[in-house]
Formats: structure tokens, sequence, C-alpha cells
């Protein structure tokens, strides 16, 4: 038996060892450390990062949403397998994975896509490591260079008014009005379903998103567990729910056999899913329209954040509203929500938008 170190856990490692002939078993002892110190178990010594990769992939196929699914094959077919997939796991250093990372950033990726990359070698290592092939797992120690980090941006409360008063009467309006108040997602707003929407108490259950994924649109769960939540209606969102349900049943009526009810809030005129893109390009059309330039509709949730913010709503309740699990690892792990329903952002909202005159 050859001590090989301790595991992530401190668990003492051991290798075991056999052949033929002495000599045989003293040069293979040799060897097993050596294989420690590169980061692989001895039973994976041909393995490369482009196999253990497309293993993990498949692996995790059954458990990702599509849209999570999409975002990993990107970071494994279109970065890790072309710059490091032919190595040999255990030749994989620290510094090859440091590099890789350093000629992304010179090439203009942000540093929210770094870490993507960083964050799918990591699992596809760890993945490694509960199989007993990895020891270490190298990835986990680079860390992630900085990258240009694009500016992001929000609407003030001026030009959030404006952004409404532009909207009105638009078959979209309501989409616009909650992705600004409640801050969803754009694949959020258009996976909603009216039997999410509860108009007699106000509130808005949000547990299905749409996403492009590849060529086709596709329905599904949210991103994580903790985007499932439940949302009190500020009276704009709710009136504007209102409008928009009496608009789409007098569609109904004119389509007749032709409507596909498939019960969502925000669907094509036909009644089917709606593309995301077409989403975009009617937010950036009504945005024009009110002298606002070009926004995107996931702008809109970052205005939902910062103008409750402002506002002085608790950063761990607006991240409640968002459907973010924490505002960071330490608020994910030891906070709890004590309301099934999320009253935090509605009572705001309406002062901001309905006030003649706004607190900040």
């Amino acid at each position: 038996m050859v001590d090989v170190g301790s595991d992530a856990a401190g668990r003492r490692q051991r290798k075991k060892v056999s052949g033929r002939t002495r000599a045989e078993v003293l040069l293979k002892m040799r060897e097993v450390p050596r294989d420690a110190e590169d980061g692989l178990a001895s039973g994976g010594r041909h393995l490369t990062v482009a196999v253990l990769a497309e293993e993990w992939l498949r692996h995790r196929s059954g458990e990702l949403s599509a849209s999570t699914l999409e975002v990993r094959t990107w970071a494994v077919r279109q970065h890790l397998v072309p710059a490091l997939g032919a190595r040999r796991v255990r030749q994989l250093s620290a510094e090859a994975v440091s590099l890789l990372l350093q000629d992304l950033a010179l090439a203009g990726y942000a540093r929210a896509s770094l870490d993507k990359v960083r964050g799918v070698l990591v699992q596809v290592l760890r993945h490694a490591e509960r199989q007993g092939l990895v020891v270490r797992n190298v990835a986990a120690i680079v860390p992630t260079p900085a990258g240009p980090r694009a500016q992001g941006r929000s609407l003030t409360v001026e030009q959030a008014r404006l952004l409404l008063e532009a909207a009105y009467g638009h078959p979209l309006e309501a989409a616009f009005v909650l992705g600004l108040t409640c801050g969803l997602r754009p694949g959020e707003l258009l996976g909603l379903g009216w039997e999410d929407v509860d108009l007699d108490q106000g509130v808005l259950r949000v547990s299905r998103a749409v996403s492009r994924v590849g060529g086709s649109v596709q329905l599904g769960p949210t991103k994580t567990a903790s985007s499932r939540r439940q949302l009190r209606l500020p009276a704009a969102a709710e009136n504007a729910l209102r409008q928009h349900r009496a608009r789409q049943r007098a569609q109904q009526d004119v389509m007749g056999e032709r409507w596909q009810d498939l019960g969502l809030v925000f669907p094509t005129g036909r009644g089917t899913l709606l593309d995301p893109a077409n989403l975009r390009r009617s937010l950036r059309t009504v945005t024009e329209q009110a002298g606002l330039g070009r926004w995107h509709p996931h702008e809109l949730r970052h205005s939902a954040a910062s103008l409750l913010s402002a506002a002085g709503v608790p950063l761990e309740e607006v991240a409640d509203v968002l459907g973010h699990a924490s505002t960071r690892v330490t608020s994910a792990t030891y906070r709890h929500r004590t309301t099934p329903t999320i009253e935090a952002g509605a009572s705001m909202m309406d002062q901001l938008l309905l006030s003649p005159h706004p607190q900040i």
C-alpha cells in the first residue's frame, strides 16, 4: 500500500499496487506518488479532458434545465475541449487552466463568461473525483481573471414612468410592467400561465420559463429552485394583467378554432410559445418611442432591483423578489424565508410609479 496524502475531506488516501515480481511492484509504487502530484489517480492515466468532459455532460444532461445544459455544453465544446481536450487529465495543470482563462480574458470575454468556463471545469473534475479518477481538482485552485466587466444600467424613476406611458395599450404592455415592477426574467414572463396568476388575491406564482435551445423555443422549469416563488402584485401590474386578459379573450374569440390554448399569459397571436427575440424587439420599439434608446428585457429586471434598493428595501428582500438564492453565499446558507408570499416589492413599486411625488 502506498500513502498518497489526504483528500478534500482530510481522509487518508492509499493506493494498492501489485506485480509479478518485487521489482515491478517497486516500480509501480514509485509511479503512484507522481500520479497523485499530477492530480490523477493511477486508474485514469490515459483519460483525456475531452472524454472526461463529454462523459460529464452525458451524466448531467437529465439533471439540468435546457438553458443551463446549453451553457454547460457551450463551455465544454467551445472552450474546454478545443483548448484542453487533447491533454491527458493527469497532465492537466493549474497553469494550463490559468492560461486558458487569461486567453479568454484577452479575447474580450466578460468576467461572468470566464466564471462559467472555470466553474464547468471544476464540476467536470469534481465528477472525476467522485469516480476516484482525480486526486486533486486543479481548476479549483485557479482564480478567475478580472476580465472586462459589462457595465450594467437601470432605468431611473422618471425613465420608468416614460416607459409605462409609451407601453400603454401595447399587446405586451403587461409583460413590460411585470418585468419592471416584479423583476421577472424574460423567460419567466413568457413561461407564465394564467393558472399562475391569482388576480383576486393579487399574487403571482413563478414556476416555469421559456428559453431558446438550439433552433427551438421550449417551456421548462425555472432556472433554479429559488427562482420558483410567489410574489405580491403591485397595483400597476395587477391592473395591466386584468386589461391584458380582456384583450386576450377578445383575440381568442376572433381566432376561434385557430387559437391554440396553452394557457399562456403572453403567447403569440395564435396562443403558442412566444420567442424571446420577439419580446426583445417589442421592448426595443417601445423604449425608442419613449425616447429612451434601446433597452433589453433583462434590463427591466436590473431596474426593478436598483429602484427597490435605492428606495430602501433591504437587499435580502430584493433578492427574494428576484428569485435569487441570496445576496451572497452566507445569506443563501443561513437566511430563511418566513412568509409564503413575498410582499416586499409590491407596495414600494406602487409608491414609486403611481405616486405623483416619488420618495427617491
